[in-house]
């Protein structure tokens, strides 16, 4: 179990978002800082569970049994979305140099970020759901997962593993906030507005090419090994 824990992990870890991220400062300079921001989280990790297990339960099985009777496919799968994701670094870097891309939430997302606690929730669950829906690592890594036929307490082991480790820079944030003194937490988010600012977009155009690279050659590797068949 350990041998599919950690992948998992790491590719939680490498999920990352600038959005995400870039919320906690707002939610944690309100009042009931810790409320708002365990609201906000706890709605991500319920949807991100959710959504993980409905690719796994959804999509596994199915692809498992289309996969023995077309080998290419999940090789070619693969080449897709790792082309899609070289395109996006390459969007993305572009977007960079030209200094079209931000970190900074929408007025509207900061407007929604006042709502009650249990509106931070939901609120936390749908960004989670819109991302997911379109994160190709996501997607192939719980149609994997589901390939396994697990039982229902691994697979939610396994599933929750992502999950956690996706939202972890996230918990950091409010972990830092929490252990700073009172006189310093304003400067704390400041530091980490700025770091967010510089870096957050350096490293999702990083891990996009990693990522997207990888993917690349593991399943040109893979239709290659089949054409020798």
């Amino acid at each position: 179990m350990l041998g599919l824990l950690t992948p998992l992990a790491i590719l939680g870890l490498l999920a990352i978002d600038p959005i995400g991220i870039a919320v906690m400062p707002i939610l944690l300079s309100q009042k009931n800082p810790y409320g708002r921001s365990f609201a906000f989280l706890s709605g991500s990790f319920g949807a991100l569970v959710l959504a993980g297990l409905l690719f796994a339960i959804g999509f596994g099985t199915k692809v498992l049994g289309i996969e023995s009777a077309h080998a290419w496919l999940v090789p070619g799968s693969e080449i897709i979305a790792g082309a899609l994701l070289l395109f996006l670094a390459a969007r993305l870097l572009w977007l960079l140099e030209k200094g079209r891309l931000t970190t900074e939430p929408s007025d509207n997302l900061v407007q929604r970020l006042r709502l009650s606690i249990w509106h931070l929730l939901i609120l936390g669950a749908i960004l989670v759901v819109l991302q997911s829906m379109v994160d190709v690592v996501f997607v192939i890594a719980m149609i994997h997962i589901g390939q396994l036929h697990l039982a229902v307490a691994s697979l939610l082991t396994a599933v929750s593993t992502y999950a956690i480790a996706a939202l972890l820079l996230q918990l950091a944030i409010v972990g830092a906030y929490w252990v700073t003194p009172r006189k310093q937490k304003l400067q704390t988010l400041g530091k980490v507005h700025r770091l967010l600012a510089r870096f957050a977009n350096q490293a999702v155009i990083g891990t996009s090419l990693f990522l997207g690279s990888a993917l690349l050659i593991n399943g040109g590797l893979s239709l290659s090994g089949l054409s020798h068949l």
